[in-house]
């Protein structure tokens, strides 16, 4: 059994990437609307404090896949944790999708599609989501 973990940079990319949204929705909102400036502003800040700081370290601790080289299982899950599994012999296809600089940012996604449904696979390092997508492109019936 191996269990693939986030890679730890996604985590980081991603409150960054979610703080400069807000101030980027700060600077429209002022420049769009000044009258609701100030409390669209807490507001947005209040939210992406709570989504910095609490809901994406959850879900990151959470967030772990498994494969015994038969079907992947993917666990996740904040206040619901969830379990997904899928059997390699069901796969149809699998589309794989990195992002420039993806050893810095962590955004490696896999997504595994078969009859009735799709399993997406995100936030991996480039290795393990190679190592994932070779595994089931040799246990598929593609």
């Amino acid at each position: 059994m191996k269990k693939f973990l986030p890679d730890k940079n996604a985590a980081s990319f991603t409150k960054l990437a979610i703080a400069f949204i807000a101030a980027v929705l700060i600077f429209a909102i002022r420049l769009f609307v000044p009258d609701y400036t100030k409390i669209s502003a807490i507001i947005l800040l209040i939210l992406t404090a709570v989504l910095d700081f609490i809901y994406i370290p959850l879900y990151f601790r959470s967030l772990n896949y498994e494969t015994d080289g038969r079907c992947i299982t993917k666990n996740c899950g904040v206040i619901f944790h969830t379990s997904k599994t899928a059997e390699f012999s069901a796969v149809r296809y699998i589309t794989s999708a990195t992002t420039p600089f993806s050893q810095h940012t962590g955004l490696n996604f896999a997504v595994l599609f078969m009859y009735g449904g799709r399993l997406t696979l995100m936030f991996l390092s480039k290795k393990d989501m190679q190592e994932i997508v070779d595994l089931g492109a040799e246990r598929a019936e593609i």
